[in-house]
């Protein structure tokens, strides 16, 4: 009887070791978030007070919280500007670098994730003095730009324009360079009354339509005859939701800010945040279960060969 009883406790630990032992290497085989800064890339010049776009690729799930701050090869741990504190994991914001940060070509982005100590950085890019988008327009022709996904757009200021607005165009115009009598049609608002600063942020809705022949018109506000037009470009349609969103030095039908820790994209903040993050943890929780089950037969099996 003693030597049943004994076989039985060792059964029992041997059952209890298992499953411990199997839960913790199953939650450290669990896949960690990890990000990776894919915008500013290596080598990009970015303009003081122009508009520009912070990505990033992860498989942290998009309700993680992050922030992202300006630094210097030279010394990565300082903390140079603060662009963006505790937003959500979006993929990617807009942000405009102000005066104040300087030019210089050895900058990079910092990405700090809210639940790690780990950091995360950007390829080395340059930050040059402001053009006021007298000769930068995008996007550009034939250019990609995907719904749900932070674009910028840029355009020539003129000194007598004080306010724009600005709407998403589809189809051709004129061989004058005019809309009328043509199929050219207004898909959607961008942004309204918005300063002319030569530069937006947008986030194009889910309810555009992947095409070919588009551009964006920026009307000036007081005068509706006066229009530019940018490049046509490719709209690819990734199957977001339909509502808009843009940032910049204005209202409209989206939103804009000049905080620097909130999330904007006018002279000293971050951006409007799009796109979203992928969640892939949560296996540890049904094998460990899995394991607790074997663990309880193999002590029904020791019981039956005993009692044989």
């Amino acid at each position: 009887m003693h030597a049943l009883k004994s076989l039985l406790l060792t059964a029992l630990t041997l059952s209890s070791t298992l499953t411990l032992t199997t839960a913790t290497t199953t939650s450290s085989s669990s896949t960690t978030p990890t990000y990776s800064i894919t915008e500013p890339t290596s080598g990009a010049i970015i303009s003081l007070n122009t508009a520009t776009v912070i990505s990033w690729n992860t498989t942290a799930p998009s309700t993680s919280k992050l922030s992202i701050h300006l630094s210097k090869t030279t010394n990565e741990t300082t903390n140079l500007y603060t662009i963006a504190s505790n937003i959500s994991n979006s993929g990617s914001i807009s942000w405009s670098p102000p005066s104040r940060v300087g030019t210089g070509s050895d900058y990079i982005v910092v990405l700090e994730p809210s639940s790690s100590s780990e950091t995360y950085t950007s390829s080395p890019f340059t930050i040059s003095s402001s053009t006021n988008a007298s000769t930068t327009y995008y996007p550009t022709e034939g250019e990609v730009v995907k719904t749900g996904q932070t674009t910028i757009i840029t355009w020539e200021v003129e000194r007598n324009v004080s306010e724009v607005s600005i709407y998403l165009m589809e189809g051709e115009l004129n061989n004058n360079g005019t809309a009328n009598g043509t199929g050219l049609k207004n898909v959607t608002t961008i942004t309204t009354d918005i300063a002319n600063s030569g530069d937006v942020a947008c986030v194009l809705p889910g309810s555009v339509k992947s095409g070919d022949d588009y551009r964006f018109a920026i009307v000036d506000v007081k005068d509706k005859a006066r229009v530019k037009y940018s490049a046509v470009f490719e709209v690819v349609n990734q199957g977001g939701d339909s509502s808009a969103s843009s940032s910049g030095s204005g209202d409209g039908s989206g939103s804009g800010t000049s905080d620097s820790s909130g999330s904007s994209s006018s002279g000293d903040g971050s951006g409007s945040a799009a796109g979203t993050g992928k969640e892939t943890s949560g296996a540890a929780k049904v094998w460990g279960w899995g394991w607790r089950k074997m663990g309880w037969g193999v002590v029904g099996l020791v019981v039956g060969c005993l009692l044989v």
